[in-house]
């Protein structure tokens, strides 16, 4: 009997933890070196860290067989291309993909970039486009998104990008499980299991 208490306990803890909404907050700068960090804040603030790339270990010997590699390469594309080709594979990672983008909030997002093209004549025709387009967005978002034109003839992106965006995994939990176990994935993951035990042999 305790067995089956301590099991429900665990299921509403996790159930509990999962329902703890999870922020990411990205932050771009340009001035001087592009400069980018990703923060992730779970527990309203109380858990928070910087996710970063690891650093690249020094390169040594370079020097293999890229006849083996491109022919890898190619082996493994032709297999994810016949994956995606899985009946209803599509549709469904399609769906989950709207599903993912529905959940998401966007707390924040604001920006202040200034563009400019070796052309003048380029960055005029670019921002035909994207002065419509910038007034739009800003139409219906809370902080304003400033995007400049320069017509030094100087191609560079200078500024700064902040986004904040709010999920609750238990939501995304559940697309997850979703796509997992719905007959177009459970045909893909056998063909990709064939797929590793024909390399195998």
């Amino acid at each position: 009997m305790w067995i089956i208490v301590v099991l429900i306990s665990l299921v509403a803890l996790i159930t509990l933890f999962l329902c703890i909404p999870v922020e990411l907050a990205l932050r771009a700068r340009t001035e001087e070196k592009p400069k980018f960090s990703l923060r992730l804040i779970w527990f309203f603030g109380l858990f928070t860290t910087e996710l970063r790339r690891p650093n690249k270990k020094p390169e040594q010997n370079k020097l293999i067989e890229s006849e083996n590699k491109w022919g890898d390469w190619l082996q493994r594309l032709k297999i994810t291309y016949e994956i995606l080709q899985t009946k209803g594979l599509f549709k469904q990672l399609r769906n989950f993909i709207k599903r993912i983008i529905r959940q998401i909030k966007v707390r924040e997002l604001t920006a202040n970039l200034k563009i400019g093209l070796d052309n003048p004549a380029d960055t005029g025709l670019l921002f035909a486009f994207i002065a419509p387009l910038n007034l739009a967005i800003n139409y219906f978002l809370p902080n304003p998104i400033k995007i400049g034109a320069s017509f030094t003839g100087e191609s560079f992106i200078t500024g700064y990008l902040y986004g904040a965006v709010r999920l609750w995994p238990i939501q995304l939990a559940a697309s997850v499980i979703g796509l997992v176990f719905s007959m177009p994935a459970l045909r893909a993951s056998k063909k990709m299991v064939l797929y590793r035990w024909k390399r195998k042999r």
